[in-house]
């Protein structure tokens, strides 16, 4: 759960304070799945900016989450991106060759990452990929995740063991 920086004695649920303090730890992740999502640095960022503004006023009017805000603010952004994309069906575009990967703090170098990702989503369905990237890279639960897609905690758990299995008759994916 993201922690704010002052105590919680001295915000309100609507408070402005609380949600900069939310936004403020929310936002490198948010931008990073919304480059999952969309896989265009720009397009990334904007979706980004929308859902904060729709999460915004949301959080004004006494709509805000209920526990954990990043799950909430993904839902937000997965809505958007469905909303912009719903008549027409983007491709599936390569990380390794995206001009503009994102920032990575993780143990792989960021071309390395591209190049797995790119196997992974060779090897499964669009909804696996999802799940197995919220569940893998976010650290997500079932619960979350299911909120984020629009699917019960059940169907989750379905599509990241059928992506894993997929994973597993492919062992040269998961050589690094």
């Amino acid at each position: 759960m993201l922690k704010a920086a002052e105590p919680a004695a001295t915000r309100t649920l609507s408070s402005p304070v609380a949600f900069e303090a939310i936004y403020a730890a929310a936002w490198p992740r948010l931008c990073r799945y919304a480059w999952v999502l969309v896989r265009h640095h720009e397009d990334a960022e904007d979706v980004a900016a929308e859902t904060v503004r729709r999460a915004y006023g949301a959080w004004l009017a006494g709509r805000g989450p209920v526990g954990d805000p990043l799950p909430w603010l993904f839902l937000i952004a997965r809505r958007i991106v469905i909303d912009r994309n719903k008549r027409r069906v983007l491709p599936w575009l390569s990380l390794s060759t995206a001009g503009d990967p994102p920032a990575s703090n993780d143990s792989l170098g960021g071309a390395e990452a591209a190049a797995w990702f790119d196997q992974l989503r060779e090897s499964m369905s669009r909804r696996q990929h999802e799940a197995v990237v919220l569940r893998f890279l976010f650290d997500f639960s079932d619960v979350q995740i299911g909120r984020i897609m629009g699917l019960s905690p059940a169907a989750v758990r379905t599509h990241v063991s059928r992506g894993v299995a997929a994973l597993r008759k492919r062992p040269e994916v998961l050589d690094l």
